[in-house]
């Protein structure tokens, strides 16, 4: 006799299971292979995508660089790799490795030819944003490639890869990093190319982790095991800097919450704040506020109250600018007073004269 437990597990099953809605293996695997060639279309589609986020990044525009993203067809090639450990198919492996490295050329080039030409190449913030990645990446490319292998093996799962393209970023690290190249700043070249690698590297292992969900007929009988150990490795060496990133960009962010409420509650009840200036970095404050009168006590007074917001070590440097017409009232009430005196001896020379 069937159980309750037994219905509602047979429906849970059902409702998740992703063998149900697959296509044929074939089907995936031929859609795989015509996505890692690049020549032709794709390689004209990648060096205009690679131009428009150039600019998009150049100007610090989110639309240009997300447009990049979509035009881009960068994923096919990452999605072979991960495909073809899963599946053991050396042969299509060597391919995805050789188009990655083509990919990787190609977006260098014409990324560090862009800037050698355009004579606006500063390092803009939103190009700064794509070359110290974090775990966050990670989980956004490890997410995107689960994402993007179950939308290969569905009929119809374009606007799955589309939206896989933007989350996963894997063009405008590319751009960065061929930044750094025509500006000769190293950081950039190295930070780009990290960026490009964490999320290449965890698609891959997104893809992987489906398609051995999947069972897809393995290709050999002998399982890729040095390659499979290096990637294992690589996963590793390369998680570690990501970690460290996250931790550096949430102890800023902490400090950096720390600071304005430490400003909003304290400073700016008593003092008007003209501005402010948090340097996260090196620990740093920096107030200039408006006041009736200069008070040389203010800078002793406010570094008592840091330590109650946890902003031990941090130096506070205050300007103080005088509100004209309260710091100085006695001086403009004197100024007024002799003014005043003034038309009144002018106004007596003018009685006399007329009388005269």
């Amino acid at each position: 006799m069937i159980t309750k437990l037994q219905i509602i597990k047979r429906y849970v099953r059902s409702i998740f299971d992703l063998k149900s809605s697959q296509e044929d293996e074939v089907e995936t695997y031929n859609e795989v292979q015509e996505g890692i060639y690049f020549k032709g279309k794709n390689l004209w589609l990648l060096a205009i995508a690679i131009i428009i986020s150039c600019i998009g990044l150049n100007i610090n525009s989110k639309t240009a660089v997300i447009g990049a993203m979509i035009i881009s067809p960068l994923m096919g090639p990452v999605f072979g790799v991960g495909f073809a450990l899963a599946i053991s198919d050396t042969e299509l492996l060597k391919l995805s490795f050789k188009n990655i490295s083509i990919i990787v050329i190609i977006s260098l080039f014409f990324s560090t030819l862009y800037y050698l030409i355009n004579p606006y190449s500063i390092a803009t913030d939103e190009l700064l944003s794509f070359s110290k990645p974090t775990i966050f990446d990670v989980l956004l490319a490890f997410v995107g490639g689960i994402a993007g292998f179950i939308a290969i093996s569905r009929h119809n799962g374009t606007q799955v890869l589309i939206g896989v393209a933007v989350a996963t970023s894997c063009i405008p690290p590319l751009c960065t990093a061929g930044f750094g190249i025509a500006t000769l700043q190293w950081q950039y070249l190295v930070g780009g190319l990290y960026t490009y690698i964490i999320n290449a590297l965890f698609i891959c292992i997104g893809a992987y982790l489906v398609t051995k969900y999947l069972k897809f007929t393995p290709k050999s009988n002998t399982k890729v095991k040095n390659v499979n150990n290096w990637f294992g490795i690589l996963v590793f060496i390369t998680i570690i800097p990501a970690v460290y990133l996250a931790y550096d960009l949430a102890t800023k962010n902490l400090y950096n919450n720390k600071a304005q409420h430490f400003i909003s509650e304290v400073i700016q009840k008593k003092y008007h704040v003209v501005h402010h200036k948090i340097d996260v970095d090196n620990r740093e404050i920096t107030l200039d506020l408006l006041v009736e009168k200069y008070n040389a006590k203010i800078n002793d007074s406010l570094k008592k109250q840091l330590l109650k917001y946890n902003l031990k070590n941090t130096k506070l440097k205050i300007f103080q600018t005088v509100e004209a017409g309260k710091g100085n009232k006695k001086e403009f009430d004197l100024l007024k007073t002799e003014i005043d005196l003034l038309k009144n001896e002018i106004n007596v020379l003018k009685e006399a004269n007329t009388r005269k």
